[in-house]
């Protein structure tokens, strides 16, 4: 794989540098160039610059040919300015995939079962295997009550009583994940799990999952209808019937039977090689000091279920022209800018072009673990992020707690006469969150969401080049003032829900603080940082430490810690259990009380 990474990274490196290139003005930001970046990685050939894909190598080598174009230097340790960390971009079946019923009958993977994506490796086996309906639990609906799953294989259906209806009372509980880890808390030590009569063919499904997200804690198998009612030993005529019954009476009809159950998964992760890609205009004069700008080049591919797409069943390429072609551009052309002015430079100014920040991050927490420079000796780090939709002059940014000067600062050089909406938090969901959490002054810019984020309609014609250009001409004097001013002074930002987010917090009553690393594999979650003034730092918890259990909820993974804080309320209290330097100790979180 990585040889014929490298072969295609060469080939498109040559064939990009024969392709006529806009002349590097040496004036001002140039909305010809935004708008030739922009068309170019949101092209149908970058087909969504997914990680390890032939578009998201292509998307490499088209920024680094352009920082070799515009004069950046590589850094004596990345000569080609690429810094290679590697990602999960599939899953796929194991070789110990099996099971086996009292009827002795022999089962085959891909025709009679498959292992879901969200299945932990092991086996399981019981005498007694238990129908739990749809395998959900609620206030108003519980397939559970009155049945005793502990040490039990379970048997479920896929969806809800109203099937796929996202405005049903039961569509937050009714997913592969919520459904497995429901059934791992009652005690289950497996589940098999099929597609009701009722709700379309008897297809199976791919062995996928969301890649922010690990294993649900228990094995776990897609069969088909014939074979879970060998499971449950009876008619699927039988099943069919109580499918239905459940559906039109909104009432559980769970059971237990005495039968045999003997079953083993194994989901094998598919590692694939992509980029961080760095670059860097050195000082006119030699310095130690650094001052960084960053944006991801990577998006979501086809889009896809578990890939983060709003459209998850259009299979369709997600252009990502504003997220993040848009600060793509916005770094090319201040690498640009720059290397016509870098004979003025008082510190050496760093371009990184993030990979994966789509996956969680992943380049921004690769580049602060394994960095090529000392971390010390970065005075500030602005990042970029859909900054192509301005409307109205509006411009949000966040960090300017982290540093004593930042407001002051963002405030005298605008200008341009932004509206500005201006956030102390230093963490985000975008990349300056890994530089923070090291205790470097972050920036980060960003215009606002919009009904195409994740989506296939994210394309090149709906950019605000004008506006990004004048943003642009703002970050571009923000770089000069901290390149020639004396070291921003580093502070821990207040706690503040920013509203530049991407993400909606929508369904959350409390806030937490707590801020998930997503590159690490680890049981439980770990914490990057929390939020100065938040109940995390209350109840004492630290960057390093790894969350395993809140209140009565295990935690395994993201999922599992994002399900527990949403069931939390305002007037909790609550045991945090944590994993800290090797040693398990066991917290207090109290959530205030509404004023």
């Amino acid at each position: 794989m990585k040889t014929s990474v490298r072969f295609l990274l060469a080939f498109f490196s040559a064939t990009l540098a024969a392709q006529p290139q806009p002349e590097p003005a040496t004036l001002g930001v140039s909305t010809d160039s935004l708008q030739s970046y922009v068309k170019t990685l949101a092209s149908d050939a970058f087909e969504g610059r997914a990680p390890g894909t032939v578009g998201g190598h292509l998307a490499t080598t088209y920024v680094q040919q352009k920082f070799a174009e515009y004069g950046l230097e590589p850094f004596q340790s990345l000569p080609h300015y690429l810094q290679a960390f590697s990602v999960t971009t599939s899953l796929k079946a194991g070789e110990k995939n099996a099971i086996a019923l009292k009827t002795k009958r022999l089962f085959r993977l891909g025709a009679d079962f498959t292992p879901l994506g969200y299945s932990s490796n092991g086996k399981a086996e019981s005498r007694q295997v238990v129908f739990v309906g749809y395998g959900i639990s609620s206030e108003k609906y519980d397939d559970y009550k009155g049945i005793d799953v502990k040490g039990k294989i379970v048997a479920m259906m896929r969806y809800s009583p109203d099937g796929e209806n996202p405005h049903s009372e039961f569509f937050e509980h009714a997913s592969i994940w919520k459904k497995l880890a429901t059934a791992r808390e009652k005690g289950a030590i497996g589940a098999l799990v099929f597609t009701g009569e009722r709700n379309g063919d008897d297809k199976l499904m791919d062995v996928s999952r969301d890649k922010l997200a690990g294993d649900a804690g228990i094995p776990a198998l897609n069969v088909t209808r014939t074979l879970a009612a060998a499971a449950l030993m009876m008619k699927l005529e039988t099943l069919s019937q109580i499918q239905e019954k459940i559906d039109r009476t909104k009432q559980p009809n769970s059971f237990e039977v005495n039968g045999f159950v003997s079953m083993q998964a194994e989901i094998a992760r598919v590692k694939t090689e992509t980029y961080n890609v760095v670059g860097y205009l050195p000082a006119a004069s030699p310095s130690d000091e650094y001052l960084v700008v960053g944006a991801h080049y990577d998006h979501i591919g086809y889009g896809g279920q578990g890939s983060g797409s709003l459209a998850p069943d259009e299979k369709k390429i997600h252009y990502g022209a504003d997220d993040n072609a848009s600060g793509s551009a916005g770094l090319l052309e201040l690498a640009r800018y720059f290397s016509a002015r870098k004979q003025s430079l008082k510190r050496n100014l760093v371009f990184i072009a993030f990979g994966a920040e789509e996956m969680g991050l992943l380049g921004s927490a690769h580049f602060v673990n394994h960095p090529v420079f000392p971390l010390e000796k970065v005075i500030a780090m602005l990042n970029m992020d859909m900054i192509g939709r301005m409307k109205d002059s509006a411009l949000a940014i966040s960090g300017i707690g982290t540093a004593k000067e930042f407001e002051e600062l963002c405030k005298s050089e605008n200008r341009e006469n932004f509206k500005l909406k201006l956030s102390p938090d230093g963490f985000g969901p975008s990349d300056h969150s890994s530089f923070y959490a090291k205790n470097i002054p972050v920036l980060f810019f960003f215009t606002g969401n919009h009904p195409n984020y994740h989506k296939p309609t994210d394309t090149w014609d709906k950019i605000n080049y004008s506006g990004e250009a004048r943003l642009l001409g703002y970050v571009s004097r923000l770089v000069e003032k901290l390149d020639a001013n004396p070291r921003p002074t580093f502070a821990k930002a207040q706690s503040d829900v920013a509203q530049s987010s991407r993400s909606s917090m929508g369904g959350f009553r409390v806030s937490f603080g707590s801020i998930p690393n997503y590159s690490e594999e680890v049981e439980g979650v770990l914490l990057d940082g929390v939020r100065e003034g938040s109940v995390a730092e209350k109840a004492g918890l630290k960057a390093g430490d790894i969350i395993v259990k809140l209140g009565e909820k295990t935690i395994r993974n993201v999922y599992d810690y994002t399900d527990a804080i949403k069931n939390l309320k305002p007037g909790d209290a609550i045991a945090v259990v944590i994993k800290r330097n090797g040693e398990t100790l066991t917290l207090t979180a109290t959530f205030p009380e509404k004023k």
